[in-house]
C-alpha cells in the first residue's frame, strides 16, 4: 500500500511506509530516524551559533591572556568532562608543619583537615555552576612534602629578591618533583600546592601557567596558596583560582593593594561588587557565576543566550541557578563591547542576596582582567543590591534601556530598547 512520505531538510524520512517491511528493515528505519533527529539537533545548534555570532565578542587583550572574549585559549584546562587536579601539601626546613616529630597520624589528620576546609567544597561548586557538565576531581597526596630550600630564602612572597611569580613557580615545580615518586601525574590537568599554616609569608592565592612535567605528562596550569591570610574556607578561593586555570580573568580591581593582613580593601569591589566568583573580596560566601562566564566556558549553550540586534525586543529570562531556559540577553554595542542582562534569585549560591531581579552589566573584551572587563550596574546603580532591577524598574545608558516588565518565581520578563 502506497503512503505519502515526508521530506525534511532535503533528507527523505520514510514515515509510516514500513507496513509491509521486515523487522530488520523497520529497525534500520528506526536507526535512520534517530540519526536524522540527532542531525537536526546539530543543525539547530549550528543555527543558534550563527545567530549568536555577533554577540561572541573576540578576545582583544591577547591570546595568551585571560579575557572575557571568545575563544578561551586551548592551553587552559578543559571546561567539560572529567578533570583531575592534584593537591600537594608542602612545608619547609625553616617552617615545618609538625614541630618535634613525624607522627604519621597527626600528619594525616592535619592534611585531611586542610583539604576539607580549603579544597573539597570547590568540587561541588564548579559542578553546580556548570549544570553538571564539568566534573572536577581533587586528588590529594596526604603527607607533608619537605621543600629542598628554606621558605625565607627561596619561596617567600614578601622577601626581596626574585619576583614573586617566579618564586611560586619554583615552589610548584619543587613540590611536583618531591611528589612524583609517590603520586601518579599521568592524567593530571592542574596542580594545587598548599603551604603549611606555619608560614606567614605565603598568604595570597595565585593561579599560574607554566611548564611542569611529571610521569610524561605536561601540566600547564597550577595554583599555589598559603592556608592562612585571605584563603577562606568553603572552597570558593580554590574555585576562583581554578576559574583562572579554565581561562577566566579577575573581575576585581587589581590595582588596589592588599592591606597588611593580606586582604583586599572595599575599593577592589568597584567593578562587579559581590556578583560573580571571579571578584576578589567575597570569597567567604557563595556566588553564582555570571551567565557570560558560563557561556564562555560552554556551560551555557548558544540556544540559552539571546543575541539582540533589533529593537524593541522582549525576552523571558530564567534564573541562573535553574537549569534550562534563556539565561542571558546580549546586546552587541561595538566590536568589543556588549550589554548583558541575566536573572538573579535567592537560590543556589546566591543565597546571600537581599533582593532579587534582573542584573545588567557591560562586557569589554579589550580590557584586561583586573581592570574592569565586566562592570555591573551604572553610576546611578552601583554594583551592590540596588543593581538588581525589580518590577517596573529601568536601567539606562547611552540611549539603551532595560525595563523589567514582569517578575515571577520563574524569572524576569525584560524589554530592551535602543537609541
Amino acid at each position: 500500500m502506497w503512503r505519502i512520505c515526508v521530506v525534511l531538510l532535503g533528507v527523505g524520512l520514510l514515515a509510516g511506509c514500513a507496513s509491509s517491511r521486515s523487522p530488520e528493515q523497520v529497525a534500520v528505519l528506526g536507526a535512520d530516524v534517530a540519526d536524522l533527529r540527532e542531525r537536526m539537533n546539530e543543525l539547530q545548534e549550528q543555527v543558534a551559533e550563527l545567530t549568536a555570532y555577533p554577540c561572541r565578542l573576540p578576545n582583544q587583550v591577547g591570546a595568551d591572556r585571560s579575557s572575557v572574549g571568545f575563544p578561551i585559549s586551548p592551553e587552559r584546562i578543559p571546561s567539560s568532562g572529567n578533570v583531575n587536579v592534584a593537591v600537594l601539601f608542602v612545608d619547609f626546613p625553616d617552617a615545618p608543619a609538625l614541630q618535634g616529630g613525624t607522627a604519621t597520624a597527626d600528619e594525616q589528620t592535619s592534611t585531611h583537615d586542610l583539604f576539607v576546609e580549603i579544597v573539597s567544597d570547590a568540587e561541588r561548586y564548579l559542578e553546580v555552576m556548570s549544570y553538571g557538565t564539568f566534573d572536577v576531581t581533587f586528588r590529594p597526596l596526604h603527607r607533608w612534602l619537605r621543600m629542598p630550600h628554606n621558605l625565607s630564602i627561596d619561596y617567600s612572597d614578601f622577601e626581596s629578591g626574585r619576583f614573586m611569580g617566579t618564586r611560586r613557580l619554583s615552589l610548584i615545580g619543587d613540590a611536583i618533583g618531591l611528589a612524583d615518586p609517590d603520586f601518579d601525574f599521568e592524567d593530571i590537568d592542574s596542580v594545587v600546592v598548599i603551604a603549611t599554616p606555619e608560614t606567614d609569608s605565603i598568604k595570597r592565592a595565585m593561579a599560574h601557567r607554566g611548564l611542569f612535567y611529571a610521569d610524561g605528562q605536561h601540566i600547564g596550569n597550577a595554583i599555589s596558596l598559603g592556608s592562612s591570610g585571605w584563603q577562606w574556607p568553603g572552597g570558593f578561593t580554590i574555585a576562583h583560582e581554578l576559574g583562572h586555570n579554565l581561562g577566566l580573568p579577575d573581575l576585581y580591581d587589581r590595582s588596589v593593594k592588599l592591606d597588611s593582613e593580606g586582604n583586599l580593601p572595599d575599593e577592589a569591589d568597584r567593578f562587579v561588587g559581590k556578583f560573580g566568583n571571579m571578584g576578589g573580596r567575597w570569597l567567604d560566601q557563595g556566588h553564582e557565576m555570571f551567565a557570560w562566564s558560563r557561556w564562555q566556558l560552554g556551560w551555557l549553550r548558544d540556544t540559552q543566550v539571546t543575541c539582540i540586534t533589533t529593537f524593541p525586543t522582549s525576552v523571558q529570562l530564567t534564573p541562573l541557578p535553574t537549569p534550562g531556559g534563556i539565561k542571558a540577553v546580549v546586546v552587541p554595542l561595538t566590536e568589543t563591547t556588549a550589554l548583558v542582562v541575566e536573572s538573579r534569585r535567592i537560590l543556589g549560591y546566591d543565597f546571600y542576596l537581599r533582593n532579587e531581579g534582573a542584573l545588567v552589566y557591560k562586557i569589554d573584551t579589550s580590557v584586561p582582567g583586573g581592570e574592569g572587563p565586566i562592570v555591573v550596574g551604572s553610576v546611578s546603580k552601583p554594583p551592590d543590591a540596588s543593581a538588581l532591577l525589580g518590577p517596573g524598574e529601568v536601567w539606562n545608558s547611552d540611549g539603551y534601556s532595560v525595563t523589567v516588565k514582569e517578575v515571577t518565581p520563574e524569572g524576569d520578563l525584560v524589554e530592551i530598547t535602543a537609541p
